[in-house]
Formats: structure tokens, C-alpha cells, sequence
């Protein structure tokens, strides 16, 4: 799920139960932002193209040329020849008229190859073009939310809910935000506004139960995953989630039970061996747990995970 990656809700918490898997808290200020965001468009727009002026031209190929050539090198997963093409047909023209829709395919890949902060300056370029357009706000937004600037990310889906306010995407992406920095009265306030506006809203459901973990009302968690369940049974995620709050309320046959179920619909999800390791450590099955630490790790769990449950154990 595209939001667990980018909020790392999908962490483990403390061993008293207190919530730390929404990232570090810090308070939000979005007027700071407001009008910074509001000029850095045109500052990043002539910042890319003082960056092109060092960039060698290819006289045998038009602009045209090049933007083909870079819908072949992405058909070819060739993401850094697909960005170099885009920065020699910019350079060749940069003022045409289609360059607003190049910076924005810009900075899909420079994100795509991990190249965050370039991605920032080609999408707040590509807006300072295209100022109206929404899917290149939110796409900027989600950058800022990957790269855990919160403020601004904030700042990007406040935007696109005064255009349009009920635009479930962008307030749940907000209300995950606002729990990012703990504040769950704000984050319940989105999440309701969904449901009014859809009542049958499964991001509302899920948000929610979010909320509830966060304060810990375990037993609301699971009420709100049985329902989802319900609908979704073959969802890996959902087990996962329900049998994080079954071990944090000590229902720890359930919490099995649920992260068993997770693992088999996906076997390649780390954090699901990491906390069925936590559980069986705490059934005192410590082989067990060890095989599953190990087997985490060989999926990509960042070790420092690990080291932060022996540390919880001691």
C-alpha cells in the first residue's frame, strides 16, 4: 500500500503500547509555507534552466525528437536516458509551449530513480506553467509527503481541497498527515468530512482505525478492520493491521492467528515476519522469533528495526 511506504505506519511500536509509527512529531505551521511555495515556482523554473545552459545540444535531433525518444526510453524502463532526452529537448526550447507537461514527466522520473530534490524543483517549475493543474499538485504532494515534508505536503492537499472539498484522495492524504504529527482531532475531523460526503467510504474506515490505535482504543481498531475484512477478505494488509492492535491489546493467539493469515496472502512482507517474531518473543518462542528476525532481514528490514526490539526486550 502506497501510503504505508510513505507515512511509515507500517513501523512497530513501543512495548507499553504508545504510538510511534506515524514518524517524528512536530508541530505544523502552514502560513510559514504559504507564500515561499507561492514564488518558488518561477525561482525553480530558472534554476532548471541555468542548469541546461551547461548541457551539451545534440544538433541532429529536434525538440519533438527528443520527447519521442523519451517515451521509448521509459517503454525500456531506461529512466536516465528518458531524463536526459527531457533536459536536451527543454534545453533546445525552453520556451514551448508543451514544456510545463515535460517538467512534469521530469520529475515523475527523476522521483522514480530516488532523485527527490530534483524532483521538487521540476514539479514546482512545471506549476509555475501549469498552475491549475491538479494532478500535478498532488503529485507534488505526495513527493513532499514521501520525502517527510510535512508542511509542505500539508500545505499542497490544503490547495486542492479549497478547489475542491470533497476530494476524498487529498483529505485522507491530509488527515494521515495531521496524525503523522499527532494531532488527532484534526486527522478525525478529515476523515469525518469524508464520511460525509461518502458514507460507504472505506479510506474513512481505515483512517479512523488509524485514529483509534493512535489512541490507543484497540478494541474500536479491531472493530473498524472486522468490518473491512468483511468485504476484503483476501487483503494481506488488513490482517497485518488488525493483528498489530490484537498484540497490542495482549491478544496475542489472535494477534498469531491474523499475522499467520498475513503472511500467507503475501510472504514477502518484512514487517509482517518482524511482528510475528515480537509476538512469538513474547510466547516465549524464541527460536521461532529468531527464524522470522532473520527471514525479515533477508527481505530488507532495516536492521535498526531489530535493534530496537532487542533494546524493547531488556
Amino acid at each position: 500500500d502506497a501510503d504505508e511506504a510513505r507515512y511509515g505506519r507500517r513501523g512497530t511500536d513501543s512495548e507499553d503500547g504508545s504510538c510511534k509509527v506515524y514518524g517524528e512529531t512536530k508541530q505544523i505551521s502552514i502560513s510559514k509555507y504559504a507564500e515561499e511555495n507561492k514564488n518558488n515556482g518561477k525561482k525553480y523554473l530558472f534554476y532548471v534552466f541555468c542548469l541546461l545552459a551547461f548541457l551539451p545540444l545534440n544538433a541532429q535531433k529536434s525538440y519533438d525528437e527528443w520527447v519521442s525518444l523519451s517515451f521509448d526510453y521509459i517503454d525500456q524502463d531506461s529512466l536516465s536516458l528518458a531524463e536526459d532526452a527531457l533536459h536536451r529537448a527543454l534545453k533546445l526550447q525552453p520556451a514551448h509551449p508543451s514544456n510545463g507537461l515535460l517538467l512534469s514527466n521530469l520529475g515523475t522520473i527523476q522521483r522514480r530513480l530516488g532523485k527527490f530534490k530534483e524532483a521538487d524543483i521540476s514539479y514546482s517549475a512545471a506549476l509555475s506553467l501549469l498552475p491549475d493543474n491538479e494532478n500535478l499538485l498532488r503529485n507534488r504532494a505526495s513527493l513532499y509527503a514521501e520525502m517527510e515534508l510535512w508542511e509542505k505536503a500539508m500545505l499542497d492537499y490544503t490547495e486542492l481541497l479549497a478547489h475542491k472539498p470533497s476530494d476524498e484522495d487529498a483529505r485522507y492524504e491530509r488527515a494521515m498527515i495531521k496524525l503523522v504529527l499527532q494531532d488527532t482531532i484534526g486527522a478525525r475531523g478529515d476523515l469525518e468530512m469524508i464520511d460525509k460526503y461518502n458514507p460507504k467510504s472505506a479510506k474513512a474506515r481505515l483512517g479512523m482505525a488509524y485514529v483509534y490505535k493512535a489512541q490507543r482504543e484497540y478494541a474500536l481498531a479491531a472493530e473498524l478492520y472486522d468490518a473491512l475484512l468483511k468485504y476484503n477478505p483476501q487483503n494481506a494488509q488488513l490482517y497485518f493491521l488488525r493483528a498489530e492492535v490484537y498484540f497490542l491489546s495482549g491478544r496475542m493467539a489472535a494477534a498469531l492467528s491474523d499475522v499467520n493469515k498475513s503472511i500467507e496472502l503475501n510472504n514477502r512482507d518484512a514487517v509482517a515476519y518482524l511482528l510475528r517474531a515480537r509476538i512469538r518473543l513474547v510466547k516465549g518462542d524464541s527460536e521461532f522469533a529468531e527464524r522470522d528476525i532473520n527471514r525479515a532481514l533477508d527481505l530488507g528490514l532495516n536492521p535498526n528495526m531489530v535493534d530496537d526490539l532487542i533494546k524493547n526486550r531488556r
